[in-house]
């Protein structure tokens, strides 16, 4: 026989309705006296149906104990799976921190190594006005120029417009436009 809740409930109302037939009231109301009071048959009658009640509450006992052992195998496999998984997890999160560690020891260096190295070699200021002459120089950027809200008809060569607009607003003969995009 299965646990079930329902099968509990009811040999509860069985067990209250043999007293309230017999009695007029529940298990937990009759007495000494109320019982010295039954003839034979219903005195037969009381234990018989209290023979059949705690027979059918052995069987309920006896299945709510089985399904409680279940329970707790179950939950027994289900917390060995979770302290192995946590295990795993552990042994992942110690190896990802060791190579952390291993990383930080042979990547860093010590704040006066990197001077010591860094001050082997003097930069002179030629050196330094060398280099900004050559970014200078190779900076393209000074020279480009964008011009929006132009008006544009259908046959109009776009790099004679602009070579007209440059004209007249820097008034340098020396133009040079290489290339125009629409």
């Amino acid at each position: 026989m299965a646990l079930s809740i329902g099968r509990v409930y009811e040999l509860e109302k069985e067990m209250d309705s043999v007293f309230s037939g017999l009695f007029g009231a529940n298990w937990k109301e009759v007495n000494k006296a109320a019982v010295m009071k039954c003839d034979k048959a219903t005195l037969t009658y009381l234990v018989l149906s209290a023979v059949r009640v705690m027979g059918n509450s052995k069987e309920t006992l006896q299945s709510a104990a089985m399904s409680y052992e279940a329970l707790t195998e179950e939950v027994m496999l289900h917390q060995n799976s979770v302290m192995e998984l946590q295990d795993k997890l552990l042994k992942s999160k110690t190896e990802q921190m060791e190579a952390v560690q291993t990383t930080v020891k042979s990547e860093i260096r010590s704040f006066s190594d990197v001077v010591k190295k860094g001050c082997e070699e003097r930069i002179t200021a030629t050196q330094v006005k060398a280099a900004v002459k050559s970014a200078v120089k190779d900076d393209d950027r000074r020279r480009a120029v964008m011009l929006f809200g132009l008006e544009e008809s259908a046959n109009e060569v776009v790099q004679d417009t602009v070579k007209d607009v440059l004209r007249v607003s820097c008034s340098t003969a020396r133009l040079l436009v290489k290339d125009c995009h629409r």
